[in-house]
């Protein structure tokens, strides 16, 4: 699978001997999906001399089988391509006066995989495929980017226990958003990963969640860790149309496999909202642990989660891909609310070091996003870093403009 793989022929040679009608099934039974988005990407950055501004256009094909005998199939490729004139760094084309829209042009296989819908709700699926693990924040498919990351990856979800979900997956490749060529960084991710999920609802009050993230790559030995945790979740109804909810959760990471540096850092999340049918107030903190002392890139003793959808977390503006040596604490609150049709969001943060007296600054983002037809989304989306200590202020805007078919 190193290579990357294409599961649909295996289809054929994994149904029942069932003639011409299984195959007439597998086709007829199949369709065909298509979409676009466009997006305008904005960036100001202080320490950048020029200012970058990115017009991409990603065309999304799908292909689905149809189901024989539990059996289907799914093909689904990705096309990125810059209008005009380049004026950003997209980690590929060398024009780092600009700062970075990590959205290279190319072709990509975004995904293509074989899978078995057996009795009692499962699932079996072998090929590359898109991952979205409970709220994303070890393991996404960080579909902002307009090349999303997906994996070579083995999966069994079974629903067999009554009120329980258990999720097993082994990844044996990491394509990123970095991609489809090489460079730094990385394209891809050579891995032997192991996830482990497991989500209980059959409780009085809310869910809880168990995970094990066992990460090992080869090509980058700084990322490999073990982390073991725990999540609950859950709503109360408190009257009169008002409902409160939460979300806690703890987790620990030991360094593993090659890795360089020597970790045992914890991950915490406090996530609070009071919500009515058109309004979610929330606030919380979360922790990611760090340590006093100089660290190199390599030896970082921070709690690192490097396959989460980054974007949905610490800010829209992405200024902590990797967790600081220090570690960080995000305090934020916000709400989300309808308004004459459409989605309003406001989000302050608050980051500062957990390790140390390092302030890292301040941020506000801002998004209004309405829906057409049940087939059109358009997005206008804000993002303003105010930097402390080590950092740098950036400013950004998006345009986006969606089309489902």
């Amino acid at each position: 699978m190193r290579k990357g793989i294409t599961v649909l022929p295996l289809l054929l040679l994994a149904l029942p001997a069932a003639g011409e009608d299984a195959f007439d099934l597998l086709v007829s039974g199949g369709k065909a999906d298509f979409d676009l988005r466009y997006r305008y990407e904005s960036v100001k950055q202080d320490g950048k001399p020029l200012t970058a501004g990115a017009n991409t256009l990603r065309f999304r094909l799908g292909l689905a089988s149809g189901e024989v005998a539990g059996f289907s199939g799914f093909l689904e490729l990705d096309h990125n391509e810059a209008l005009g004139e380049q004026r950003y760094d997209d980690t590929r084309n060398g024009l780092t006066d600009y700062p970075v829209i990590a959205d290279p042009e190319g072709t990509d296989l975004n995904q293509a995989y074989l899978q078995y819908l057996g009795p009692s709700e499962m699932l079996v699926r072998v090929g590359r495929q898109r991952i979205n693990i409970d709220n994303q924040r070890f393991v996404g498919s960080s579909d902002w980017r307009q090349n999303e990351q997906t994996f070579d990856a083995f999966r069994i979800e079974t629903k067999r226990l009554k009120g329980a979900t258990f999720d097993y997956i082994f990844v044996d490749r990491v394509d990123r958003v970095f991609g489809p060529d090489s460079g730094t960084p990385p394209a891809t991710l050579a891995s032997s990963s192991h996830f482990l999920n497991m989500k209980v609802t059959s409780l009085p009050v809310g869910a809880i969640v168990a995970y094990g993230y066992f990460l090992d790559f080869q090509d980058a030995p700084q990322f490999s860790s073990d982390s073991m945790g725990a999540r609950y979740e859950g709503k109360w109804k408190l009257g009169e149309g008002w409902s409160f909810g939460w979300g806690l959760e703890y987790a620990r990471q030991q360094d593993a496999g090659e890795n360089p540096a020597s970790v045992d850092a914890h991950y915490g999340l406090l996530d609070l909202h009071l919500q009515t049918a058109n309004i979610d107030f929330f606030v919380g903190q979360e922790t990611l642990s760090g340590e006093r002392g100089t660290f190199a890139a390599n030896d970082n003793p921070a709690f690192q989660t490097p396959l989460a959808t980054l974007h949905k977390w610490q800010g829209w503006a992405d200024k902590f891909p990797t967790t600081p040596p220090a570690g960080m604490e995000d305090t934020y609150v916000g709400f989300n609310t309808k308004l004459a049709g459409w989605n309003w969001q406001a989000t302050w943060h608050d980051f500062s070091a957990d390790a140390t007296e390092l302030h890292y600054g301040s941020e506000i983002d801002l998004a209004v996003r309405r829906k057409f037809a049940e087939r059109y989304d358009l997005l206008l989306k804000y993002a303003d870093y105010a930097a402390d200590d080590g950092f740098t202020n950036t400013r950004k805007l998006w345009v986006q403009f969606g089309a489902t078919f």
